[in-house]
């Protein structure tokens, strides 16, 4: 969009709202938007706003909040890039309900305890890979001992033992290649997720998902919904979303982030398991995804 453009959209909400007799305060308290963000807008001065992704979200939250129609108000166009170096992810509401950009620099005890969790698990591995390689070679030496001290009755009975040991390998050998197919075809369980109100956020910590590729899929209700998809912090879908959508995860994604404005216009699926979002008057909230936790 054109830098004319979009003073034409700053000066057409700013008329709307004059014409509405409404305040920037007024708009605030429907929008949820801090009022310096929507001076912001109607003045072209973008550069403020917490980050690429909410410039046409606030815009369309204005929109409607002065009966202005967004589709036609924006039409394919959105309002030109912005280059920041603030994180979209750290944008929240405060407890008087307005959004805010900011760094929150506190992390959970939870939080610290789960990231250190992978390195728990490699230790108790190797622990115990050290006590089975201990095990068989003690279990080894001993029936070599035994093998030596009654060589006659080894030798006499030696046919039968290994052929029915060997049918029994390959038994288990079978059984172990079936149970790891069906294990493979398991779907994900996505259990029950933390709920971060402060950062607007729903997190869900699954183990061992990163290899696999994942599928999400948004049904978008009433007036549709912004998505903004992430892996690994690499944008695959940024767009509004007025019907169903499908967006593939590629294998080897480790976290996938999921940003909403509208989010109560939106259903959200997860290899397709519904997902919990918590119930908020917010238009905003994001879903996190760790796939490697």
């Amino acid at each position: 969009m054109s830098e004319i453009l979009t003073n034409q959209i700053g000066e057409q909400l700013k008329a709307a709202r004059l014409k509405k007799n409404l305040s920037l305060d007024d708009v605030q308290t429907s929008t949820k938007i801090q009022e310096r963000y929507l001076e912001a807008i109607e003045n072209n001065n973008l550069g403020i706003l917490p980050g690429d992704f909410y410039v046409r979200a606030f815009i369309r939250q204005y929109a409607l909040a002065v009966d202005l129609n967004p589709e036609d108000l924006l039409g394919e166009a959105g309002p030109a890039s912005i280059s920041r170096s603030k994180d979209l992810n750290r944008a929240h509401r405060d407890n008087d309900g307005v959004v805010r950009a900011g760094i929150d620099t506190t992390r959970s005890a939870k939080s610290q305890i789960s990231s250190m969790l992978p390195t728990i698990w490699i230790g108790i591995i190797v622990f115990l890979v050290l006590v089975g390689i201990w095990f068989v070679l003690t279990h080894l030496n001993t029936g070599s001992q035994q093998s030596n001290d009654g060589s006659d009755v080894s030798i006499s009975t030696s046919t039968v033992p290994n052929s029915t040991s060997s049918s029994e390998s390959n038994a288990s050998s079978s059984s172990r290649k079936k149970t790891t197919k069906k294990n493979g075809d398991t779907k994900v369980k996505l259990g029950t997720p933390e709920q971060n109100v402060a950062q607007q956020t729903t997190i869900y910590n699954l183990s061992k998902q990163s290899a696999r590729q994942h599928t999400i899929k948004i049904n978008a209700q009433n007036t549709g919904t912004n998505v903004q998809v992430t892996a690994d912090g690499n944008v695959i879908l940024n767009e509004v979303i007025t019907a169903d959508k499908t967006i593939t995860v590629p294998e080897g994604t480790s976290v996938v982030n999921v940003q909403f404005t509208n989010v109560a216009n939106a259903v959200m699926t997860f290899d397709s398991q519904r997902v919990n979002v918590i119930s908020t008057a917010t238009p905003f909230w994001n879903v996190l995804m760790n796939l490697n936790n």
